[in-house]
């Protein structure tokens, strides 16, 4: 087994390069002068000017990958460089020369660092140890290598400097900012140190005062100075937590005449029981400066250091492993790379022989791609014969970079496994391994990753172009090899050359390996490529009879033959026979190995035929001949010949005992004894074809053999037996009950029940379709244990093969409905669940990821009432929704509609898509649940949007301004001004570009700090290239892949512009009758944005669509489609077009085939983008924003081997329009009845048991926004738009229901400012009216009595009726909460509330009672934004008790009054009314609306996934969260925002959805645990993965 050829061996490999090891072996040649450095002699002075070495941090020495850092800190009188040098030269520096050099520190990163204390030079200085400690620290933090490292620090420390290290270590404990570096300080050196002072600090200050001056510093250092003794004390209170090493003078310093020990021993040293002490044979001045490696004075620190170094790097490697290793299982699981990468290596090593194969490594055209000479091209393709030894190759080519310790990726095509014979898995798989063995290529793919950057996983164009183009060749990686094997196997070689091969940068450090089988298409592949960017190499019989003739000579050791002579002579007839051919040899010897006696051997060699095909017919005939069994081998071969993968025995034993009705015991012996000359079980258990040219031969059509295998009737064999499993008992839904679902996914199924849920369809849809037997048990199966498949299928969390099932059936069914009648319960019962599941993948596919047990009772009432799946199974159903009124699917997702301006720009990003409007807003919503995420303002008419791929980034641009966003800190981070009459907008790399109407393209380098480039005009002619060019523009479009703008103009042909040589290129447009091109007039045109392809889709206003080779002039495709506007999906596959009256119409931009057409209200489409992943796209008109999301995107997303039969049909739909919306709603008290607002005006009635609506009441001219219920009077009060009020006299009588009798009042609102809500008291019948900026009290009979302004806090501001009075009232006002009498509106109250409202408002305040306590949960939002919740903060309402209501003997100005006298008297203290709850801090992020509380007072809410959810906010809970989900709320119910109209009714719950008031009935009822969902971490960041349910 190679060493490195698992995820394990990678990172071994990877920390290899700097892992330390026991430097101490090293100690003892190092101190001989037997390692890199030689014994150095004296070295002289260079003359380096700057000798004492710069101030500051400085870094000396850096690694790639550092484990480590150290930093040197010189002391009194010294400098940066000087202290650790014995002369001003250079080489003489040895923490920047010796110790990079040194294999013991190469994983150390090195800095010194310099302060001024020089005491001979300058000026009187207050500066003292404490400056000089806080400037170390600073530094530290403030530098680009430590600041956001996470590398353990040692720092080391000469006389002083041992001191300002004490501090500076100090000052960072004790700073709660730099709490993570103090952390990281591992080891302090202190070299020569003097912890309690020197006495020749005294002389030196004295000698100072003499000439006149002084430095604070040097009196720090005197003889027990308050300032040591100080740091000395303080310094033991930390120092538990370092490792502290001491190294003291033991020579005194000759000074003139005198001589003396700068630092004693006692004050060198701390006397700490952990700290390690070193005497030094040097005084003050060398015990840091040293002449050569080989001096002992360095050898005693460079050895302390080297131990230290070592220490930490085991502890650090050990943390990086264990760091590596789940990345890698992150990475896994991103990348769907599920099998282990080392089987096909290990059994391709195991096959090869000692010696053989070196011949490649012999290969000049071999060993200089090995060496990227430069005239070697990137590809090596090596050709051989079938069984000619290929995949050994592979391995042994594999095992030789290996051997050279270089990066490589490899891949083995198995035609036969699924898994393995597509382009898609080859991707991923080199995609992994390059991330397992770079630390670049890892961060980018996991950033990735974070970013939830998604990829169909069998989309190789999608792969190629996220994981690839936008993401590993854009970082920067060393040479690697990729070796790919049998690529004649995979089912789309043809995409590795489009897609890879042609498009790899000559540049790019990758070289590629391919073997395969010499076929002509392959040749025409690699010719495409060019002569000059691939060589071949093809295995003639020369390269591998030396390599056979090893195998055979060590085969024939164990056979029968009667002496050495006729065994050389055997051997022999095998080479003569063999002709190159490895499997033939192998084979022969095999049955050679079963002939005991002589004759028979020779017998066996007379009879074997030279041809692996008339090989294959000797065995076959041999297993024919066989008496009993041949059931069992027929079906065993059909399995390893057809199955979509190799199976283990156990799943074949499975499959076999469902197909014969017989179980074979020692399966593998039996699989070998019955089928064993071409079938193998190899080392991993898995059921193979021994070659694939033995599948090859079973498959054959010409084939004359009762074992011979016939394709359709073996994928029918195997499609019925998957069936059978699926309709067995094994797989039967749970019979009732959530509780019997969650034990559904624990169930133990057989070995075979994987594959049967994963490949049935695949089988199905190459199946015979029309044995009647296989057809009912489709249908039997949709009927009955569906929904237990589906479970099966989103626990593995990844629902594509419901789609692909979906595409298969469908396949299936439409060559059985050419055969027989599409009439039939049973065809249309089918025919409704290929609609179905892929309608449940879009609407509930992230339901299934979290909780895939959903399907049983979760997802199906919400499905149309006339789908299959709705009407499967509804009895038992504990969950039922009542008043949806939609029949079918609507392949619209959301309608958003924008009240205050028209849609003017959309676009969609990686993670969200915006819309921009005419009043210059920008909405942002996330691109999968349509949920708004955040509003910003252009500051005027947007004309464009436009998102940089990968980035945070967003241009938006108007008339005058083009910004730059920052999307996640909604901040603008560059503003350009607009080229005049901006026309188009578009990112290319780091390259802002803009088209001009006046003819020229403007661009700004983004990298460059926004750097504006100059202008780059365009021209329509090459004759008038210098004159401007003057007539503007109708349609642009721009080719990133070719450097291709196409513009076009009225009157005459399409202009193509080559932005690469910046030069005409020609022209291109339709063709007339007599082959000139059409000057029409276009009215819109877009390149197809795939590299490999030259396609322009051009729409003219005569309404032609014509499809182009623009580079070649010619019209490939046309049609009559009336298009005005044009988009193509982002791979390429589709065409989207916006015709008239409101029609979009979907082709293949390959062949303009009209896919789809939907119609939906008459107003003019402006314009179309699709999605980043291709699944549905987005239009804008009048003031909408419609996303939609049609069956045939999902259908023809998947790829497979089987493709559809190309229909001209096209799927026509009509979106279902919406209806008046519902606006407000507020329940009956008996909880009957539902009172409903909506846009057009009218108040109405719904039953609450039905969901019907009963009747309309009355009528307002405008929206209505607020509904109000006086529950004594039976009163009704309705608020519109425009602020009027409306209030009514119901009644209900049996005749005619609930009637509106009369208008109690009628008034408006005129104060500039809508009404955002109403507080009602029925008691002293009166109620507020509040506006952002002011409050207003009226009387119930419609008068206005008071009102009060409020400009400073506009939006924070919530009234509530006081909890134990209904005379007072409580105002919720930003960070306070003030009580107000109802009488007379005085403010009697105040009490400050410790919460956080900046950049906040209040969203709702809900008092509620919790276990016989009343609390009040306030609701927050984004100030001005987003509705999505942000913080949650739950108050005592006793705090509110009129009892002791204050804290403050004033009332604020801005109350507009003074306390009363005779109020209750004020105290001077006051409970703070806020309850402080880590876990519901923690909650908050989970949580998107608050829908309100239940009786027991749990809270009910909306999660950010769109469950709605309960918690217990009186739960003290264990340190983590726990909540319950109950059900799944559709996005398109939320209408992209997370303000849903909803309310409580017992157990059900109610929701608003168009003009359909929907109740979910018993859905509080099911429960699922939610365990440690949102957990505080220590960092501050609140963690709210998707779930884990018990």
């Amino acid at each position: 087994m190679p060493d490195n050829s698992t995820p394990t061996s990678s990172w071994r490999k990877e920390i290899d390069s700097s892992q330390t090891g026991n430097h101490f072996s090293r100690f003892s040649s190092f101190a001989s002068g037997s390692s890199n450095f030689s014994a150095a002699t004296t070295v002289v002075d260079d003359g380096v000017g700057d000798s004492k070495g710069p101030l500051g941090l400085n870094l000396l020495f850096s690694p790639s990958e550092p484990l480590i850092d150290i930093i040197f800190v010189h002391g009194l009188g010294g400098g940066s460089r000087k202290t650790w040098s014995k002369t001003t030269s250079v080489t003489h520096f040895w923490p920047q020369e010796w110790l990079p050099k040194d294999p013991a520190f190469k994983t150390v990163r090195i800095h010194s660092f310099g302060y001024a204390s020089d005491w001979i030079k300058g000026k009187d200085s207050c500066l003292n140890i404490h400056h000089f400690g806080k400037a170390l620290l600073g530094e530290m933090s403030t530098s680009p290598y430590l600041g956001e490292a996470e590398t353990p620090i040692v720092l080391i420390g000469h006389s002083m400097g041992g001191l300002v290290i004490k501090k500076a270590y100090m000052l960072a404990r004790q700073d709660a900012a730099c709490e993570s570096l103090a952390k990281r300080i591992h080891t302090i050196y202190f070299v020569a140190t003097p912890h309690r002072g020197s006495a020749s600090a005294k002389l030196l200050s004295n000698v100072l005062q003499a000439a006149y001056s002084s430095r604070a510093y040097v009196t720090d250092l005197k003889r027990s100075s308050g300032a040591v003794q100080a740091i000395n004390d303080e310094f033991r209170n930390y120092s538990a937590d370092i490792d502290l090493w001491s190294f003291y003078e033991t020579q005194k310093l000759k000074i003139g005449v005198f001589s003396t020990l700068v630092v004693d021993p006692d004050s060198a040293t701390l006397g700490y029981r952990e700290e390690k002490q070193t005497p030094m044979n040097a005084d003050h001045r060398t015990i840091c400066k040293f002449e050569t490696v080989t001096d002992p004075n360095y050898l005693v620190i460079r050895n302390s250091l080297a131990s230290t170094v070592n220490c930490i790097s085991k502890t650090v490697l050990k943390s990086k492993e264990k760091l590596w290793r789940s990345q890698v299982k992150d990475l896994e699981k991103y990348l769907g790379v599920s099998e282990k990468l080392e089987d096909d290596l290990a059994t391709a090593e195991d096959a090869r022989l000692p010696g053989t194969c070196e011949w490649l490594s012999r290969k000049d055209t071999y060993l200089r791609w090995k060496d990227f000479a430069p005239d070697s091209p990137s590809v090596l393709w090596i050709t051989g014969k079938p069984a000619a030894g290929k995949s050994v190759l592979a391995g042994y080519a594999i095992d030789h970079l290996r051997r050279t310790n270089v990066d490589h990726s490899y891949f083995f095509f198995k035609y036969g496994d699924k898994s393995k014979s597509r382009l898609s898995a080859c991707l991923r798989s080199m995609a992994f391994q390059m991330a397992c063995t770079n630390s670049q290529i890892r961060d980018t793919l996991l950033e990735m990753q974070k970013d939830d950057v998604t990829f169909d996983k069998d989309n190789e164009r999608t792969i190629w172009r996220k994981l690839f183009l936008s993401g590993i060749l854009q970082t920067e990686f060393s040479r690697h090899y990729w070796v790919i094997d049998a690529l004649d196997e995979c089912v789309n070689p043809s995409s590795l050359f489009d897609l890879t091969l042609a498009k790899i940068d000559r540049s790019t450090p990758l070289r590629i390996l391919i073997t395969s089988r010499e076929t002509s298409e392959l040749e025409k592949s690699f010719m495409t490529l060019g002569k000059d960017r691939f060589q071949s190499e093809r295995i003639s019989i020369a390269d591998t009879l030396p390599d056979i003739r090893l195998l055979v000579e060590a085969k024939s050791k164990s056979l029968v033959v009667k002496d050495d002579i006729d065994r050389a002579a055997l051997v022999e007839k095998i080479l003569a026979k063999s002709r190159g051919s490895f499997l033939w040899t192998v084979l022969v010897l095999n049955e050679l190995s079963n002939s005991f006696v002589e004759e028979e051997t020779n017998q066996v060699l007379e009879d074997v035929p030279r041809g692996m095909e008339l090989l294959y017919q000797r065995t076959l005939e041999l297993m024919a001949q066989a008496t009993r069994g041949k059931k069992v081998t027929k079906s065993i071969l059909t399995w390893a010949t057809c199955a979509a993968r190799p199976l283990a025995t156990d799943e074949l034993d499975g499959g076999l005992k469902l197909e014969v009705k017989g179980i074979l015991s020692k399966s593998e012996e039996a699989i070998v004894a019955l089928c064993g000359q071409l079938v193998t079980v190899d080392k991993f258990g898995k059921v193979q074809m021994v070659h694939e040219t033995a599948r090859e031969f079973l498959l054959n059509e010409a084939l004359e053999s009762e074992l011979a295998i016939n394709k359709t009737d073996a994928h029918t064999q195997i499609a019925r037996t998957c069936l059978t499993y699926l309709t067995g008992e094994e797989m039967n839904p749970p019979r009732s009950g959530r509780l019997a679902s969650a034990l559904s996914g624990a169930r133990k199924r057989a070995a075979f029940s994987l594959y049967a849920c994963e490949t049935f369809s695949f089988h199905l849809s190459k199946a015979d379709p029309l044995p009647n037997d296989l057809f009912l048990l489709v249908n039997q199966f949709l009927e009955s244990n569906v929904l237990s498949w589906i479970e099966v299928i989103a626990q593995s969390q990844n629902l594509i093969p419901l789609i692909r099932t979906a595409k298969n059936i469908r396949i299936y069914l439409n060559a059985r409905t050419a055969e027989r009648s599409p009439l039939g319960k049973q065809i249309q019962n089918i025919r409704g669940w290929t609609t179905d599941l892929i309608r449940i993948v879009a609407k509930f596919g992230d339901a299934l990821i979290i909780s895939p047990t959903a399907i049983y009772s979760l997802v199906l009432p919400f499905c149309p009432t006339e789908s299959t799946a709705y009407n499967i199974a509804k009895s038992g159903r504990r969950l039922s929704v009542a008043g949806l009124s939609n029949t079918q699917w609507d392949d619209r997702l959301a309608c958003i509609n924008f009240p205050h301006g028209q849609t003017s720009a959309v676009c969609h990003g990686d993670e969200f898509f915006a819309v921009g409007l005419t009043t210059g807003t920008v909405a942002l919503y996330h691109a999968t649940s349509f949920q708004e995420y955040k509003v910003i303002n252009h500051g005027e008419a947007v004309k464009f949007l436009h998102f940089k791929s990968k980035s945070d980034l967003l241009a938006s641009c108007g008339v005058k301004l083009i910004n730059i966003w920052d999307i996640r800190s909604g901040q603008i981070i560059h503003c350009f001004k607009a080229p005049q009459r901006s026309i188009y907008l578009a990112f290319e790399k780091n390259l802002l570009i803009v088209a001009s109407e006046r003819n020229y393209l403007a661009s700004w380098d983004l990298d460059n700090d926004g750097a504006q480039l100059p202008d780059r005009p365009w021209n329509d002619s090459a004759e008038h290239l210098n004159t401007p060019l003057r007539r503007p523009p109708r349609a642009i479009s721009f080719s990133a892949g070719h450097k291709i703008l196409a513009v076009a103009y009225s009157g005459q042909p399409v202009t193509l512009w080559d932005l690469e040589a910046d030069m005409y290129y020609g022209t291109c447009g339709k063709k007339l009758l007599n082959g000139e091109t059409t000057t029409y007039i276009v009215s819109a045109l877009v390149f197809k944005p795939n590299i490999n392809c030259n396609l322009l889709a051009v729409s003219y206003l005569d309404g032609e669509l014509v499809l182009l080779d623009p580079l070649a002039d010619q019209e490939l495709e046309s049609l009559h489609a009336n298009c005005h506007t044009l988009a193509a999906s982002p791979d390429g596959r589709l065409l989207a077009g916006g015709a008239g009256f409101g029609t979009i119409q979907i082709y293949e931009f390959d062949t303009l085939r009209l896919l789809y057409r939907v119609k939906s209200s008459n107003f003019y489409i402006k314009h179309i983008a699709f999605s980043r992943d291709n699944l549905h796209f987005a239009d804008i008109r009048g003031s909408q924003c419609n996303i939609w999301e049609p069956a045939v995107l999902l259908r023809d997303l998947v790829g497979d081997d089987s493709s559809e039969v190309t229909s001209t049909s096209v799927v026509e739909a009509t979106a279902q329009e919406a209806k008046v919306k519902i606006s407000a709603m507020i329940l009956h008290p008996t909880e009957e009845v539902a009172f409903c607002g909506k846009k057009d005006g009218s108040v109405s009635v719904y039953d609450l048991k039905t969901g019907s609506q009963l009747q309309t009441l009355y009528h307002h001219k405008s929206l209505v926004h607020i509904l109000k219920w006086w529950p004594n009077s039976d009163l009704i009060m309705s608020i519109d738009a425009s602020n009027g009020i409306l209030t009514w006299k119901l009644n209900k009588t049996q005749q005619d229901g609930w009637v509106a009798e009369k208008v109690q009042f009628q008034s408006r609102l005129d104060c500039g400012r809508s009404i955002i809500q109403v507080l009602l008291n029925e008691t002293v019948g009166k109620f507020i009216l509040t506006t952002r900026e002011s409050d207003h009290l009226w009387s119930i009979d419609g008068n206005q009595q008071d009102v009060r302004t409020c400009p400073k806090a506009p939006g924070i501001r919530k009234w509530i009726q006081h909890p134990q009075s209904p005379l007072h009232m409580i105002c919720i006002d930003g960070s306070a909460a003030r009580i107000y009498t109802w009488s007379d509106w005085s403010e009697i109250a105040y009490l400050p509330l410790s919460i956080d409202t900046k950049g906040l408002q209040l969203r709702t305040v809900t008092l509620f009672t919790s276990r016989h306590k009343q609390r009040i949960l306030l609701e927050l939002s984004e100030l001005d934004g987003s509705a999505h919740t942000r913080a949650l903060h739950l108050l005592d309402a006793t705090s509110f008790s009129l009892a002791h209501p204050s804290t403050r003997e004033d009332v604020t100005p801005a109350s507009n009054t003074k306390k009363e006298a005779g109020k209750a008297p004020i105290e001077n203290e006051s409970p703070d009314p806020v309850i402080t709850s880590p876990l519901l801090i923690s909650l908050t992020s989970c949580v998107a609306q608050v829908i309100g509380f239940r009786e027991t007072g749990k809270l009910i809410f909306l999660d950010t996934h769109s469950w709605v959810c309960s918690f217990d906010l009186e739960d003290p809970g264990t340190g983590s969260v726990s909540y319950v989900r109950h059900f799944f709320v559709p996005y398109d119910w939320l209408s992209g925002t997370w303000d849903v109209i909803c309310a409580i009714l017992k157990r059900n719950v109610l929701f608003a959805r168009n003009d359909d008031v929907v109740i979910v009935k018993g859905g509080l009822e099911h429960v699922e645990m939610v365990e440690e969902i949102c957990v505080k971490m220590e960092t501050g960041e609140t963690k709210c993965p998707s779930g884990s349910l018990s």
